[in-house]
């Protein structure tokens, strides 16, 4: 009994074996693709603070001017908490946010 047990267990095996390598693999999911929907909203950008950031600093150099902004050192048209740098010369610092204008200038940053 033993005898015949054997080469019918390896011919299942191999029936089975090669039923598996014949079945190609289904793919559950494919790792590259978003499983959140194609319409699904993007987070909203974080609103500006109520107050523009606070000029430390102001570097006159022509088209090179720089200015220090809550220790974030910026150029015209770089962005810092919200606000896109519109201008930096002798005044001060303007800055735009939503429509509106701040200007900045060195005795504000004594005042405060």
């Amino acid at each position: 009994m033993k005898h015949t047990l054997m080469p019918m267990l390896a011919l299942v095996l191999a029936g089975l074996a090669a039923n598996v390598l014949a079945t190609p693999p289904r793919i559950v999911r494919d790792p590259f693709v978003s499983r959140l929907p194609a319409s699904a909203p993007l987070a909203a950008a974080a609103p500006a603070p109520a107050t523009p950031p606070r000029l430390r600093a102001v570097v006159l150099n022509g088209a090179q001017s720089l200015a220090n902004l809550d220790g974030n050192v910026v150029a015209t048209g770089e962005r810092v908490a919200g606000y896109t740098v519109l201008r930096i010369d002798a005044r001060g610092v303007l800055l735009g946010h939503a429509g509106s204008e701040h200007l900045l200038t060195m005795q504000d940053k004594d005042a405060q």
